[in-house]
């Protein structure tokens, strides 16, 4: 079933279980971040510290990514934070021992559609992006839609690779444990169902019950 024949209410209740939802939101087959990329994309939101930033660190430490974007600002939902998402990751990445000169800042985005459009825009003003490999670095949960996104942006699949960030929480053996990741992988599977029906990623089969 194309994920854009689902609707919103088959989401809150038919396909509202464990399995229809892991279907939708998880996906073990993406292009992993074996071989050495350009950039390493890090995504801010939940668990960026520390989870998605020492992904990162990894990355860079095991000489698999040359430079790191950090992108993230304040979100709708955060209006009672001070600091963008990408300057805290910054400071962690400071604090260990990453230049300033390996990172690469976007800190005004509110949503991961502002995050890929905005440092996108800063990349193609510095350099020659075509041939240009990256390491999408997010949550496990969060992956499937960023990759999604970069690739209908870029209109490619090769060159882009996955990094998931695992927390014990939202991860695909942990999220039907608890409410907090019941509900976030929920959220996740609605707006990889709206963002597929406006068009922002590519319809994709999901193999769920009848």
């Amino acid at each position: 079933m194309k994920i854009t024949d689902v609707s919103y209410p088959q989401l809150l209740t038919k396909y509202n279980n464990k399995k229809d939802l892991a279907e939708i939101v998880f996906d073990s087959n993406y292009p992993k971040a074996n071989d050495k990329t350009d950039f390493g994309i890090v995504f801010g939101g939940i668990s960026m510290i520390p989870y998605r930033v020492n992904e990162a660190l990894r990355l860079y430490n095991e000489d698999l990514v040359d430079k790191l974007v950090l992108t993230g600002g304040i979100g709708y939902f955060n209006k009672d934070r001070k600091v963008p998402e990408a300057l805290k990751m910054r400071e962690y990445l400071r604090q260990h021992g990453i230049p300033d000169s390996d990172i690469i800042i976007e800190s005004k985005s509110k949503s991961t559609l502002e995050n890929i459009n905005l440092f996108f825009q800063i990349l193609q003003s510095q350099y020659n992006i075509d041939d240009t490999t990256f390491s999408l670095i997010t949550s496990d949960f969060h992956l499937k839609r960023c990759l999604a996104m970069v690739k209908e942006l870029l209109n490619k699949d090769s060159l882009i690779y996955g990094c998931g960030a695992k927390d014990n929480i939202t991860d695909i053996d942990s999220w039907y444990k608890n409410l907090y990741g019941r509900r976030l992988i929920l959220k996740e599977a609605l707006l990889l169902c709206y963002y597929a029906k406006k068009g922002l990623i590519t319809d994709f089969e999901a193999n769920l019950k009848r």
